[in-house]
């Protein structure tokens, strides 16, 4: 029987690694709104220089991509000041 990976334990030591290097690394994380996108850029906002990509044209109907978009603008203007992020 093949041992179960801890890939928490794997992104762990990953960061670690990240965060004893010089500069950090930039990173493109796709956010379909802002409830979503929010814990990842916590966790991230310190090892990298993260730029947020919102795309989706599969949303639907425009309205639903309309609130999605507000959201995750208003979640950033609040959250960006204080942290290493672009959007």
């Amino acid at each position: 029987m093949k041992k179960k990976e801890n890939f928490q334990k794997k992104l762990d030591n990953l960061l670690e690694v990240i965060s004893s290097a010089k500069t950090k690394p930039k990173l493109l994380l796709h956010a379909c709104c802002g409830p979503c996108s929010s814990y990842v850029l916590e966790y991230f906002a310190s090892h990298f220089n993260i730029t947020v990509l919102f795309y989706n044209p599969n949303i639907y109907p425009a309205e639903e991509y309309q609130r999605r978009l507000n959201e995750l603008l208003t979640f950033y203007t609040k959250f960006v000041p204080a942290k290493n992020v672009r959007v």
